[in-house]
């Protein structure tokens, strides 16, 4: 019977999603409303390392804090540790200007919607996809279980003042699906070039999301980032990993 539930299961995930398969994204994600409460530990770790002309630096930093939501509140707690923290690195570089201040640094990450959006992603994977184009949909697998790979073209999103400077090379994003359409993964890749005057520069950024769904919630449980920038002789290559432990 275990064998014959299996094949069952892998059957179904062969079975195209439909003719519209962003349509039962949307709908798989718009259930997810997040109004039941959440408490959530919420730790991120970020990394530059810029070279060139103007400057030589790398810093490195971690901050962890406590995160709350629930009926249609959003609250970051901030213990009495990390405030500490903060004010000592503030000290040290009051005495001495070159002195780093990683977990300022690290702090950063922490803005109202970056931390919210941790505990309720659906609306952002909603705003992601809308003008979306599909490329593929096809059966795949994520972290080594059956899952379903959806790969979308994304809107270009350019400013009118921009769009003569900014050229997007690449601008996809692929979701693995569950059986139920609700993303288990994710990652966007994004390519572009620009130029202002004689100013010209390039951007590569790659974001990876893992999901998990709590109660009517999708919660992005792990986020990698990496983006490389470079223009007139100088480089940056920055790093954030966040990680989100839901109590």
């Amino acid at each position: 019977m275990k064998i014959v539930a299996g094949l069952a299961f892998v059957i179904t995930l062969a079975v195209p999603l439909s003719a519209d398969p962003l349509g039962d994204v949307r709908t798989a994600l718009g259930k997810l409303i997040a109004r039941e409460p959440i408490r959530a530990t919420y730790e991120v770790q970020r990394s530059i390392v810029s070279e060139g002309k103007f400057d030589n630096d790398k810093v490195s930093g971690k901050a962890v804090v406590e995160l709350e939501g629930g009926g249609g509140e959003f609250r970051v707690v901030v213990p009495k540790s990390l405030l500490e923290q903060i004010s000592r690195e503030q000290e040290a570089r009051a005495q001495n200007v070159e002195q780093q201040t990683p977990t300022v640094t690290a702090l950063s990450q922490l803005d109202p919607v970056e931390t919210s959006n941790a505990i309720d992603f659906a609306p952002t994977l909603l705003r992601m996809i809308h003008g979306a184009k599909v490329v593929s949909d096809a059966q795949s697998t994520f972290q080594g279980k059956p899952a379903r790979a959806l790969v979308l073209r994304l809107q270009d999103r350019i400013e009118k003042e921009d769009s003569g400077r900014v050229k997007i090379s690449e601008n996809r994003l692929t979701l693995w699906l569950g059986a139920d359409l609700v993303p288990v993964g994710a990652e966007h890749l994004f390519n572009a070039r620009f130029s202002v005057i004689i100013f010209k520069g390039e951007s590569k950024q790659k974001k990876s999301w893992y999901f998990s769904q709590v109660a009517d919630r999708l919660v992005r449980v792990r986020h990698e980032s990496s983006e490389a920038n470079s223009g007139m002789g100088q480089k940056a290559n920055e790093t954030v990993v966040a990680v989100v432990r839901v109590h």
